[in-house]
């Protein structure tokens, strides 16, 4: 096969040891990209320096999108905090060495307020209620989630922001942050739209306040085999930004905090499954059978993107795969009995040579997939393996056995070695 028909080429899982991690691991199994993770870090970060932000920027990446945190520590030694949603994960990460943490909980008691109250967290509350307590309580610091969409997401409404400044006033208190919810999936020109009035909540509600924090909701484009493509443009984001901050007369002191979670994770895991029999054909289609099982994938079953696909043969060796050409079109099944077991949704092209020896390769899958690639119908969730940036391959989580069919984070990552 040419390299210029090797689309592996264009990853950095072509260059790892998949059969190595697949004879001492098993399959189905996540495997994700340490070198990855910190180059999607240096993209946002060089994009901030290059406008003079990189003082003011701060990043902090979702804990739920991928809660492994050895697969997060790369973003700990580079200075990137974590967004945490719950007591228990705060808990973890510290006995993993993080201790950079923002919080965005949702609705919650009062009891999870004083929680969070304690360790000094800034706090994104979502209704005026929990507001109203944290400043009876005398909280060391008020921030708020405002939710811009006034959707049913949890976030106080563009038509209670007055109310909140009277309430803020009454204490004698000044509001520490703001984050404002815009969605997901944004373009750029989509985000750029939104920075306006951002400021203008900033400028009319809360002069004072320490930071803004722009929340999330980058778009990264699945369907693009080109990196530069499915990344969200921060160089043309940031311009706008320094632009429209100097115009609307934000001052220097206030810091722009991100918690971009597919654009720094999705790209740094794959999943690899094991292809159990030659494709199936009968007079409904074709399947294509594997030892994995159906997940929640939001950016497959959700939004129907089109995550990228590879087959590899017994050695682990691409195998070319042109729609029209010698092949078939078929649906990619996990291994229960479930009418709706399917791996992705919809059908894909498979090469004429995929048979019981084959493997699959799933791309794109390091945000919102082993989270959510829970115990199913008995069938035991995927390990997890980490490469680090020398190369070596590392177990993170095991896979587990058929008693308890729980997934077991380790306490110490186990090199994968022969």
């Amino acid at each position: 096969m040419n390299e210029s028909d090797c689309k592996l080429t264009r990853s950095w899982i072509g260059s790892i040891d998949l059969r190595l991690i697949a004879e001492q691991v098993g399959t189905p199994v996540f495997v994700y990209s340490e070198a990855q993770i910190l180059k999607n870090v240096r993209r946002v970060k060089d994009a901030a320096r290059a406008v003079g932000l990189e003082e003011r920027v701060e990043l902090y990446v979702p804990f739920f999108p991928n809660s492994n945190p050895h697969v997060l520590r790369p973003l700990r030694d580079a200075g990137v905090g974590i967004l945490l949603q719950l007591p228990s994960e705060h808990r973890l990460l510290k006995r993993f060495g993080f201790d950079k943490f923002i919080v965005s909980p949702g609705h919650v008691a009062d009891e999870e307020i004083a929680f969070w109250d304690r360790t000094g967290c800034p706090t994104f509350l979502s209704s005026l209620d929990e507001i109203a307590y944290s400043l009876r309580t005398k909280a060391p610091s008020i921030s708020v989630r405002i939710d811009s969409l006034d959707s049913g997401k949890p976030g106080i409404k563009y038509g209670e922001l007055d109310k909140l400044t009277a309430l803020l006033a009454e204490h004698g208190r000044e509001l520490d942050c703001f984050e404002v919810y815009c969605g997901s999936g944004n373009s750029r020109d989509a985000m750029i739209d939104i920075i306006e009035k951002q400021f203008e909540i900033f400028n009319t509600h809360f002069p004072t306040a320490r930071a803004i924090n722009f929340a999330g909701g980058h778009g990264f484009v699945y369907e693009s085999w080109d990196e530069s493509e499915k990344h969200f443009d921060w160089a043309e984001y940031f311009r706008a930004l320094r632009e429209i901050a100097d115009r609307m007369g934000i001052p220097g002191h206030v810091k722009f905090l991100f918690e971009p979670a597919r654009d720094v994770l999705a790209d740094t895991g794959a999943l690899l499954l094991s292809v159990e029999r030659d494709v199936i054909t009968n007079s409904v289609g074709s399947l294509v059978v594997t030892d994995g099982s159906r997940m929640l994938m939001p950016s497959a079953q959700l939004r129907d993107r089109r995550h990228n696909v590879v087959f590899l043969d017994a050695d682990m060796a691409e195998i070319p795969a042109t729609p029209g050409t010698d092949g078939t079109s078929a649906a990619l099944r996990g291994r229960s009995i479930l009418r709706h077991d399917y791996i992705l949704p919809g059908e894909y092209w498979v090469p004429s040579a995929v048979d019981a020896r084959s493997h699959l390769l799933i791309l794109d899958v390091g945000a919102y997939c082993a989270t959510q690639h829970m115990e199913f119908l008995n069938i035991p969730p995927a390990a997890e393996v980490l490469v680090d940036t020398a190369g070596t391959a590392h177990l993170v989580t095991a896979r587990g056995d058929d008693l308890d069919k729980w997934r077991h984070l380790l306490e110490e990552k186990r090199e994968v070695k022969s």
